[in-house]
């Protein structure tokens, strides 16, 4: 389960480590929740892409969007039905350097020790006018498996172009994908301000 993530980088930095175009209006964030408009990255014509999308996929069959609630996450051992037709060919990169869980009703940052942002292993989905995205999820390992069962999938940077590439075949790579996922892992207390959406501030990691 990954229900809450961060992206403290400000914008101009954010786009030199992924190299796209900077888009100066993003804010740093330390509590983004389903819903709301967050930045993943694309691959167009072999270039990078960045792009806004509403977290919690809708899949192009649904009748209305409130189906998004229930899709913020995907497992990627055994991948739904809805969701089939996206590992194909509409495969994202979603822009986070955290995320939270939480423990005996407290809540956890985890994160790279030295800060920097990374990707989770996203789909992506358009319906009507709003595109929107789930993070692939994984059975947890190393440090995370201590607080919950379950983590976000994290892609290494030399696999970010081959998993956003839409002319290769999401189910010939999400093994490989996931398997690859384990990454050097710290966690931090963090505020029990964060179980409120409504508070976006440094104040939730103090």
């Amino acid at each position: 389960m990954c229900g809450r993530y961060t992206l403290r980088m400000n914008p101009l930095e954010l786009a030199e480590v992924f190299g796209v175009e900077p888009q100066p209006e993003l804010l740093p964030r330390f509590n983004i929740a389903p819903t709301q408009m967050n930045p993943v990255i694309r691959l167009s014509e072999g270039s990078r892409e960045l792009s806004l999308m509403r977290w919690g996929f809708i899949p192009p069959w649904a009748k209305d969007e409130k189906i998004g609630y229930r899709m913020i996450n995907a497992r990627s051992e055994q991948i739904a039905k809805s969701y089939k037709p996206a590992l194909k060919s509409k495969r994202c990169l979603v822009l986070a350097d955290g995320w939270y869980e939480w423990r005996e009703k407290k809540p956890f940052h985890f994160r790279m020790p030295d800060n920097q942002p990374f990707a989770f292993a996203g789909l992506w989905s358009a319906w009507r006018d709003i595109e929107t995205f789930t993070i692939f999820t994984a059975q947890s390992d190393g440090i995370a498996s201590e607080y919950h069962d379950r983590m976000p999938v994290i892609l290494s940077p030399d696999a970010y172009d081959v998993w956003a590439d839409p002319s290769i075949d999401g189910n010939d790579i999400i093994e490989e994908i996931v398997q690859g996922r384990q990454m050097d892992i710290e966690v931090v207390a963090a505020n029990q301000c964060v179980g409120n959406v409504k508070n976006e501030s440094p104040d939730c990691l103090n």
